[in-house]
C-alpha cells in the first residue's frame, strides 16, 4: 500500500514519475506548450547525441544525427488545409536514410481508408500497385516501382518480414513508408510521448539494417 500522509494522497512511483517526465499533459496552456514541447524534444536529442535546432519553427529539422551506422533526422511539417477557416495540421516525422539506396523507384505506403481516404478503384485511375504473393503485405501497403518483377526480387520474405514486424509495432495512426533512399514514420500530430518517438525511431534504424541487407 502506498504511504500517504496528511493532507496528500500516494507518493507517485519513480516509474510513473520517469513516464510523465516524458509526457506533455494535455492540460498545459497553449501558451506554453511550444516552450514545454521544445524542453522534451531537447531531452530527447540529449539522448541520442543529435544536433537540436531551436528555430525549427513546426516546419523543418528539429534535430539529426546518427543511430549506429545511419542518419537520422527528426522534423516538422505543416500543411495548410483547404478550407473557409484556413486551418492547419502539423504532423512530426522520423527518417533514417538507407546506406544502400536503389534505383527501383521503390514506393511502399500504406493503404485503405484511414491512410488515403475515399478513393475510386485502380483499375479506374490507373494507379499502381504491385502485388508481391503475400496476402497481408499486399493488403496492407501500396507498392510502386518502376519494374514490378525487380520489386518484387527485392521485397524477399526476410525483408516482408521485417517491415511486417516493424509495423506490428508501431500505434494504429503512425504512418510506416519506403523508399529506395529512406525509411521514415509519420506520426499524427505533435506528439507528447517522446519515448515513443524514440522507440519508434531505434526501430527505423533497425529497419535500415534489414532492407539494406
Amino acid at each position: 500500500m502506498a504511504c500517504t500522509s496528511k493532507g496528500h494522497g500516494p507518493r507517485p512511483s519513480l516509474h510513473a514519475r520517469f513516464v510523465w517526465g516524458f509526457l506533455l499533459p494535455g492540460i498545459w496552456e497553449n501558451e506554453t506548450f511550444p516552450k514545454r514541447h521544445n524542453a522534451a524534444l531537447r531531452s530527447l536529442a540529449t539522448h541520442y547525441g543529435f544536433g537540436f535546432n531551436e528555430q525549427h519553427g513546426w516546419n523543418g529539422t528539429a534535430m539529426s544525427g546518427m543511430i549506429g551506422n545511419y542518419r537520422c533526422r527528426i522534423w516538422f511539417e505543416t500543411v495548410r488545409r483547404r478550407s473557409r477557416r484556413n486551418r492547419s495540421q502539423t504532423y512530426m516525422h522520423s527518417t533514417i536514410t538507407l546506406n544502400n539506396p536503389r534505383q527501383l523507384g521503390l514506393e511502399i505506403s500504406p493503404q485503405g481508408f484511414l491512410s488515403e481516404g475515399i478513393r475510386l478503384p485502380d483499375s479506374m485511375t490507373g494507379n499502381q500497385d504491385i502485388t508481391i504473393g503475400h496476402p497481408e503485405f499486399d493488403g496492407k501497403y501500396r507498392i510502386k516501382g518502376y519494374d514490378e518483377n525487380a520489386v518484387r526480387a527485392f521485397l524477399t520474405p526476410e525483408k516482408v518480414q521485417a517491415i511486417l514486424q516493424l509495423q506490428n509495432g508501431l500505434g494504429p495512426l503512425q504512418r510506416l513508408s519506403i523508399t529506395d533512399q529512406e525509411v521514415a514514420v509519420r506520426f499524427p500530430g505533435l506528439m507528447a510521448d517522446m519515448q515513443m518517438v524514440g522507440n519508434s525511431t531505434s526501430s527505423l534504424a533497425w529497419l535500415a539494417q534489414q532492407i539494406d541487407a
